[in-house]
């Protein structure tokens, strides 16, 4: 006589939305092996440019050994062509670089939010005035505009000001004078002020398809107003393209500020950033090749590790893949 076997039925674990979420997002983000590669070298690159100056035994503008110094034990990148441990200023280099892209990457994408959400909410006039805008913004020469409006700003020709206790805090951590640190936050200006279209396009369009949900309909019935929908309901269930766009543009940023600083148009001397430093070899590719591939290197790996994790976000936070 055959004896029917008890059946254990597990019971499904149970957890909590959020961490479910995070944890699926995890799970895709580190598939991508190359975003995981970049995720450590952008750890590494924040690391040198925030602690590397603080135990370096150099200042970034002292001559301390004679010019043209080949790598040593002394000074693992030589020295520059005045004498500067370039390896130090390859650090304080990050710091401005990486801070500036961070500070165009935020302001940009504030402004895209802020017009792409109006514009897709509000519809009517308010949807034609921001799209025209955006049209004739992306119609524009950028790169010689950003060349006139950089020159001008070195030259003291632009009617922008930064708010002196902004100055004051950035020029503490990038150790110079005030008035250095305002036309770096000037420069920063013109690059959001070119840099937010594509945002604000993309956030139009995801809040086109959110405006006229259920949730947004029960909001409007229940007295919500406008501003709080937009700013409760609109941005978050759109922040996931959002934060995909801002970590592909903060690579942009870093190469746009380089070309600019190379081309004498960015961060002047003897501020360091990594465009400037590639400026500053020109006259010497000969003598000190390694100058110029130093931080050619580092733009190149900080650009291509943020347009990693942007792919692999882009991939993560995709609500139509399953697994």
């Amino acid at each position: 006589m055959a004896v029917a076997q008890p059946q254990i039925v597990a019971e499904p674990l149970v957890v909590t939305g959020e961490s479910s979420q995070a944890q699926v997002i995890w799970r895709r983000f580190r598939k991508h092996r190359l975003a995981v590669v970049g995720i450590g070298i952008l750890f590494f690159l924040f690391a040198t440019a925030f602690l590397g100056p603080a135990i370096s035994p150099y200042d970034t503008n002292n001559i301390v050994d004679t010019p043209h110094l080949e790598p040593n034990a002394a000074h693992w990148f030589g020295t520059d062509e005045i004498g500067r441990d370039v390896l130090t200023r390859l650090m304080w280099a990050g710091r401005i670089s990486l801070l500036l892209a961070a500070v165009v990457t935020f302001g940009a994408t504030l402004v895209g939010v802020v017009v792409g959400a109006s514009a897709g909410y509000f519809g009517g006039w308010v949807d034609t005035i921001a799209m025209r805008a955006v049209d004739f913004m992306l119609s524009l020469p950028i790169l010689p505009l950003l060349l006139i409006l950089s020159a001008m700003n070195l030259r003291g020709g632009l009617p922008i000001s930064i708010p002196g206790f902004i100055n004051r805090f950035f020029a503490w951590i990038w150790s110079m004078s005030p008035e250095r640190a305002e036309n770096i936050l000037i420069l920063a200006t013109i690059l959001i002020i070119f840099g937010w279209m594509s945002i604000a396009r993309l956030v139009r369009g995801q809040v086109l398809a959110l405006r006229n949900m259920d949730f947004t309909d029960a909001s409007r019935a229940l007295g919500v107003s406008d501003w709080q929908i937009i700013a409760k309901h609109m941005i978050p269930n759109a922040l996931a393209p959002i934060i995909v766009s801002a970590t592909f543009d903060f690579g942009g940023v870093i190469i746009t500020e380089a070309a600019l600083s190379f081309l004498g148009f960015g961060v002047q001397n003897p501020s360091a950033s990594w465009g400037n430093m590639l400026n500053n070899v020109r006259d010497f590719m000969l003598v000190q090749p390694w100058r110029a591939f130093v931080p050619g290197l580092t733009i190149f790996l900080a650009s291509l590790s943020f347009n990693f994790v942007g792919d692999a976000l882009r991939d993560a936070l995709d609500p139509r893949l399953k697994k």
